[in-house]
């Protein structure tokens, strides 16, 4: 997974399972029900507030790299 191109909805699932979080565990988290988090990772295009908001109670976060400088910045809501 690492270093691959993908949907932020794949991300998520994958830290999920890389961090052997369960929906429900996360949805607590959230104060979300299951259902709303299922359908949130559903979607093909998530907003960066939803995402950050997923991305980090799994300890994440939302980096921006220059592709030819390597700069690089933390996006924050």
């Amino acid at each position: 997974m690492r270093g691959d191109t993908m949907k932020a909805n794949e991300v998520i699932r994958g830290v999920m399972k890389d961090k052997k979080m369960k929906y429900s565990a996360l949805a607590n988290t959230l104060g979300i029900k299951q259902n709303v988090l299922s359908e949130r990772l559903s979607q093909d295009n998530i907003s960066i507030k939803k995402l950050l908001e997923m991305l980090t109670p799994l300890d994440c976060e939302i980096i921006v790299r220059d592709k030819t400088t390597g700069d690089e910045w933390t996006v924050d809501e």
